[in-house]
């Protein structure tokens, strides 16, 4: 061989080895075709919201040949710990978020895509209340794929048992509850380990007083957190522990591993607080209760308050994108995907979930009331640990988990509130 003939072939040689390592670089371990990973973390493993997203992130793979899209779920609690952890070049490139103040955070931070123009396209696809609460300075920094609220919910065989009707005025709960205490029945189930979900009483209570915009007055300086309204939520929380009206040892109770629910399905409680997500996890994990017992109510009137029994604590879960992904555009299209395809959205519904694209109906008579509940409210307030600051939302939980147990009195909660929002927190 002559030799600019070996050079050339040799040369060959080399592109063409080049050619396969570069190609084998981006393949899967089967040889494919070069495939983009998409890492995506969310909350549920449940039945109700794990499997339908699942079923969804195929359908977009199919959709989207050599993208593979790898899914990570967590506990609620571990869930939010790890994400405020994690490095910016290992964040998720889609992840769970709930907007207002928890999702800013990491937007002040640089860690969050501003996904407003491909918001904006999908726009008659998603709730706008919901989406607003993703929306900072006029940029939209997630899109919601469900949407719920806090609920009283009540067990009606009880009820029935002891002629008992839900309760509209505050009066009239407590009538009610000394009602199932004379009959041995505790009248609120509560786990309240995770201190969110006894955070919601205290809440409501204080938009009873004060009226349904209570908390944003203090969040924008308008009124302090040490304001009357919150030391009498704190009260009647307190005079509720007392008077026996939740379990004993409720802060001790977990949530996540079913602590409250197991009460009501055993007839030791008699109502529980909790968000329109409790549907879709009973439904799953007792269908009886679910079709035969489970009823529905908001959370009563308080008489002489400025609130409305109309007034709804609401929110949002919502996926965002990482501003570091290195798929930004695809991680983008895979977050409204996932928010605004009809058949994961009807997943949801079926499954008792609130879904956030509007238009669609559900045959699950609980779904249909809890979507007429927030169709009727006079005022949506976003879930106060999402619309406060981490910081100051984790003050919230402390505080309002301290009433609980004793540990705190109302005067020092509500100083203690603000003192920390003081110091910008």
């Amino acid at each position: 061989m002559k030799l600019v003939e070996k050079a050339g072939f040799l040369a060959a040689c080399l592109i063409l080895s080049a050619g396969m390592l570069f190609a084998g670089a981006g393949s899967d371990k089967s040889g494919g075709a070069a495939t983009t990973t998409l890492n995506l973390w969310h909350i549920y493993a449940d039945e109700s919201r794990g499997v339908p997203i699942e079923a969804a992130a195929k359908r977009f793979e199919a959709a989207n040949p050599g993208v593979k899209v790898v899914i990570s779920t967590y506990a609620n609690d571990p869930y939010k710990t790890k994400l405020k952890t994690v490095s910016g070049d290992d964040f998720p490139d889609v992840f769970h978020s709930w907007g207002g103040g928890w999702l800013k955070s990491f937007v002040d931070a640089g860690l969050v895509a501003d996904i407003t123009t491909e918001a904006n396209a999908a726009a008659g696809q998603l709730n706008p209340v919901a989406v607003n609460f993703n929306n900072y300075g006029g940029k939209i920094y997630g899109v919601p794929y469900t949407s719920g609220s806090t609920i009283l919910y009540y067990n009606k065989a009880i009820f029935a048992k002891y002629n008992l009707q839900a309760p509209k005025t505050w009066s009239e709960l407590e009538r009610v509850c000394d009602t199932l205490l004379a009959n041995k029945v505790t009248p609120f189930a509560l786990a309240n380990k995770t201190k969110w979900p006894g955070a919601q009483h205290f809440v409501l209570i204080s938009m009873r007083l004060g009226g349904g915009d209570i908390f944003q007055k203090a969040n924008n300086k308008e009124i302090k957190f040490t304001d009357d309204v919150f030391i009498q939520a704190g009260q009647r929380i307190q005079t509720m522990v007392d008077k026996g009206w939740f379990p004993t040892g409720a802060n001790g109770l977990d949530w996540d591993t079913g602590g409250s629910r197991m009460l009501m399905y055993t007839e030791q409680c008699a109502m529980i607080l909790q968000t329109s997500g409790l549907m879709g996890t009973v439904r799953n994990e007792n269908r009886e209760f679910y079709d035969t017992k489970l009823g529905l109510a908001l959370y009563p009137a308080i008489e002489g308050g400025k609130g409305k029994a109309s007034d709804i604590l609401a929110g949002e879960n919502a996926f965002s994108v990482s501003a570091n992904s290195k798929s930004k555009a695809l991680a983008t299209k895979l977050a409204v995907f996932l928010a605004t395809d009809t058949e994961i959205q009807q997943s949801f519904l079926n499954n008792g979930i609130i879904a956030a694209k509007p238009g669609l109906q559900s045959s699950d008579v609980h779904v249909r009331e809890a979507l007429q509940q927030l169709a009727d409210a006079t005022f949506l307030q976003n879930y106060i640990d999402q619309t406060l600051s981490p910081e100051l939302a984790e003050v919230h939980k402390d505080t309002t988990q301290a009433l609980y147990g004793k540990t705190m009195t109302p005067q020092q909660a509500a100083q203690a509130m603000q003192t920390n929002f003081d110091a910008g927190k």
